[in-house]
C-alpha cells in the first residue's frame, strides 16, 4: 500500500488539533498511553511542536481528550443498544451486554480504554485530569445499571449493581486476555439468571 497521501484522505483534511488527537487516539489505544511519547504524536500527526503544545499544553490535556472521545464513542454505542424507552428496563440492561459483544468482535479491539487508563494511572500518579476522565466513564456506566435496575428489581437494585459491573468489567477484560468472542452473550446470561433468582 501506498504512503502517498491524497487530497482525499481524511488525515489531510482534519484541522491540527484533530490530526492529534486521532494520531494519539488510535496510538495510545493499541500500546498504551505511557509508552507512546509525545515526539511520536507529532512526527505520526505531521504537526509542528509548537502546534502540538498550543492545543495540547501537557500529555496529560492530551490523554485526557483522549479519554474524552473515547467515552463519547462508548456512550454512543450504549445509546444505540439501551435507548429505546419503549423497551422493557430488563431487555435494555441486558442489551449492555451486546453492546459490549459488539465492541469485542471489532478487529480493532484492544481492549477497553478505561481499564487499561485505571492500571496506568493509580491513586499514586497526580494527575487529576486523568483521573477524573476515568472516574466519569465508570460512574455513567454505574449510574445506567443502577437505574435500570430500580425499574426492574427495585427492592434488590442496591445489591445487584456491583455483580452486574462486575459481569460488564469482566467481559471486556477477559476478551481481551482470551480473544474469546462469545464471553459477552455467557455473561448475558449469567445477568439473566442473577435477576431470575
Amino acid at each position: 500500500m501506498s504512503n502517498t497521501r491524497s487530497p482525499n484522505n481524511s488525515a489531510d483534511v482534519l484541522a491540527p488539533r484533530e490530526r492529534v488527537l486521532q494520531t494519539a487516539m488510535n496510538l495510545f489505544y493499541k500500546h498504551g498511553v505511557h509508552s507512546v511519547g509525545v515526539d511520536r504524536i507529532i512526527a505520526e500527526s505531521g504537526v509542528a511542536k509548537m502546534t502540538f503544545y498550543r492545543h495540547f499544553p501537557s500529555k496529560a490535556r492530551l490523554i485526557s481528550a483522549y479519554l474524552a472521545a473515547k467515552d463519547e464513542t462508548w456512550q454512543q454505542l450504549v445509546e444505540r443498544f439501551t435507548g429505546d424507552t419503549s423497551q422493557p428496563a430488563l431487555d435494555r440492561l441486558l442489551s449492555l451486554f451486546d453492546a459490549l459483544e459488539f465492541a469485542i468482535i471489532d478487529p480493532g479491539y484492544y481492549g477497553c480504554p478505561f481499564i487499561k487508563a485505571l492500571a496506568e494511572f493509580g491513586p499514586e500518579r497526580d494527575e487529576p485530569q486523568v483521573r477524573a476522565q476515568i472516574h466519569a466513564h465508570f460512574a455513567a456506566t454505574e449510574k445506567l445499571v443502577n437505574q435500570l435496575l430500580q425499574q426492574i428489581e427495585p427492592r434488590k437494585a442496591k445489591t445487584l449493581v456491583q455483580p452486574f459491573l462486575s459481569l460488564i468489567t469482566g467481559t471486556l477484560v477477559v476478551a481481551q486476555a482470551t480473544g474469546g468472542v462469545d464471553v459477552a452473550r455467557q455473561n448475558k446470561e449469567v445477568a439473566r439468571m442473577l435477576l431470575s433468582r
